[in-house]
């Protein structure tokens, strides 16, 4: 085995890829793809074989397009040097359509430092992309209104500073352009002549003190030059992005008002229902973690109203073992270091339990380049999360699946030597029990039966691993019928008992013995309660084992949750003592297809 390989088998790729579902492989450090998890396969439609050996931006995904490719061979470039490379970019998926992704490739070292692969990854972010075009398309078309409306439109910041202004305020202030940016009292004091001049700025800036809007049914005055111009105006205080207030200015003839009010409350109105109505959450934060603005998704989300969120801020609902990290990347958008980032983390909601969620933060800045407020975009993974844990357990149970089968087949065939005449008389035995084991476990893990009886349940599973049934086993039990996953939960905990045995305890010696008997302690309305003991006896030194193993849980799990009951066990030299309580649900035959005899 190469380093790289035994590199490779440590970082356990071939068994986490197939788990996750966005993409991730493993490269050389020349850039040679190595491995690629399945779902990032069959959303492409491009087989292992087509890429795995080939050069990365040589494969499928990249080679649709050469700046790609380009910019793919120099991040992979940076990345052998030992940088991590983040950028947005584009692939090519199955039809040949693109998907937008966030992508990283990360450098693997080494004990020495030295680099030995190269780690891709990509998230789908198309979802983000078409809530932040939607934003972004909102407010380019309340400026677009603005800008392109024939009549006088003036934005002024909360400094006080023209923001924006229309093609028709354009024509009223020729001869002071530019004027984005400009202080608006000097812009007033040039083109109107003085008193005049500094009346208009005091009406301005008492409109924006008090927030009474200001209006007049008309306006002559000479201009700076010798022109007489009329105008019917008003300004009104307004909201800016930022939150903080600013105004905005309407000069026009009466018969044109209400157009130009009506197309600006079109434009905020197409705004406010995107944000709105997105479909992941979404919220305007300012630099201290308040929230500005919330939609009904983020309240969804974190379980809280928009007056709750509103009034605090982000780091009141974030986990304290997550509030770290998201700070430091906060102060990074903050100090210019990066204009993004995304992370998962955990909001604690407002009935006390936890959500996990991928959290993407944007950050909108001022023309000289200072953060202004952060736009957050937060969609609820809780539900891909719990089904990883599922996976994972299902992961640990086949492993001990394979690893008991293993120890039983070797039991069995101990056994079946011992009671055979012959090589063939062997053969004919241990390949019949083989057969009977592989029937057992399709009848423990399959659901669709009907009524199973407790006893014959038992007595299939001994008579499948253990020769000599009636000399080494005794049953002793009244009639009690089981539904299918009743049966399911009684034969996995008897198969569990029964392999320990043969492993450790009275099953792995010739003269151990094991009583198996049952009695109806409560024979309720709903349920009925039984009393189950395994006794064993014959064995030697048997002592309670010193880790709790993944069987040992499960035994344990199969009878406290999924049984309801109770359970005790006393681990005797000579051999395992186990007491439990088993409640069996009683319910309607034709729904369930359970009854007791």
């Amino acid at each position: 085995m190469t380093e790289l390989d035994g590199n490779v088998s440590r970082l356990g790729l071939g068994q986490v890829n197939d788990s996750v579902l966005a993409f991730i492989g493993l490269l050389t450090p020349e850039g040679r793809l190595l491995e690629v998890n399945d779902p990032v396969l069959t959303v492409s439609g491009v087989k292992h074989s087509d890429v795995v050996g080939r050069l990365f931006w040589d494969c499928y995904w990249w080679d649709f397009d050469e700046a790609s490719r380009t910019r793919l061979r120099e991040a992979v470039e940076q990345a052998r040097r030992g940088r991590t490379v983040r950028y947005d970019t584009q692939v090519r998926i199955a039809d040949g359509s693109l998907l937008e992704i966030d992508f990283q490739i990360a450098p693997h070292k080494d004990g020495n430092g030295e680099v030995i692969a190269l780690i891709p990854s990509a998230v789908d972010i198309s979802g983000r992309r078409r809530v932040e075009q939607a934003l972004r398309a909102s407010s380019e078309a309340l400026h677009d209104v603005v800008r392109k409306a024939p009549f006088g439109v003036i934005l002024i910041d909360a400094d006080f500073r023209i923001e924006l202004i229309s093609s028709g305020a354009e024509k009223a202030l020729a001869d002071q352009m530019p004027v984005i940016g400009r202080d608006l009292g000097a812009v007033m004091r040039q083109a109107w002549a003085e008193p005049f001049g500094s009346e208009v700025v005091a009406i301005y800036r008492r409109v924006l003190e008090t927030g009474e809007p200001y209006v007049t049914p008309g306006m002559a005055e000479r201009r700076s030059g010798d022109a007489v111009e009329s105008y019917d105006w008003r300004v009104d205080r307004i909201t800016t992005a930022d939150g903080r207030p600013g105004l905005v200015c309407y000069f026009y003839d009466l018969s044109e008002r209400d157009r130009i009010e009506a197309a600006l409350i079109r434009s905020e109105t197409m705004f406010r229902a995107t944000f709105e109505n997105a479909a992941i959450g979404m919220a305007h934060v300012a630099l201290d973690g308040s929230w500005l603005r919330v939609n009904s998704k983020l309240c969804e989300i974190a379980g809280y109203s928009k007056t709750e969120l509103e009034r605090g801020r982000f780091q009141d609902i974030t986990a304290p073992e997550d509030l770290a990290h998201d700070l430091a990347l906060m102060q990074e958008i903050i100090d210019g270091k990066r204009d993004d980032y995304a992370m998962e983390k955990r909001y604690i909601r407002g009935d006390g339990t936890l959500v996990w969620i991928n959290l993407t933060v944007g950050c909108v800045r001022s023309a000289s380049g200072d953060a202004e407020y952060l736009i957050s975009c937060v969609e609820d993974i809780t539900a891909q999360k719990e089904a990883n844990a599922d996976r994972q357990i299902l992961v640990d149970e086949l492993n001990h699946r394979v690893k008991n089968i293993l120890s039983t087949v070797l039991s069995v065939s101990s056994q079946t030597i011992r009671a055979s005449r012959d090589l063939d008389d062997f053969r004919d035995r241990f390949s019949g029990r083989l057969l009977a084991i592989s029937r057992t476990h399709d009848s423990i893990f399959d659901s669709k039966g009907g009524v199973a009886q407790l006893q014959d349940l038992i007595q299939a599973q001994l008579e499948t691993y253990v020769s000599e049934t009636d000399r080494r086993i005794g049953l002793d039990g009244p009639s009690v019928a089981l539904n299918a996953a009743q049966a399911n939960a009684v034969g996995l905990l008897v198969h569990e008992l029964l392999t320990n045995a043969m492993k450790y305890g009275a099953l792995a010696t010739d003269d151990g013995r094991i009583v198996i008997r049952w009695r109806i302690a409560k024979d309720g309305a709903d349920a009925t309660e039984v009393e189950f003991d395994w006794l064993e006896s014959g064995a030697r030194n048997v002592t309670a084992p010193s880790q709790t193993g993944f069987g040992t849980k499960l035994i344990e799990t199969t009878v406290t949750r999924t049984l309801d009951g109770t359970l005790h066990r006393d681990y005797r030299a000579d051999g395992l003592r186990c007491s439990m309580t088993l409640r069996i649900g009683r319910q309607d035959d034709a729904k369930t297809g359970f009854r007791r005899s």
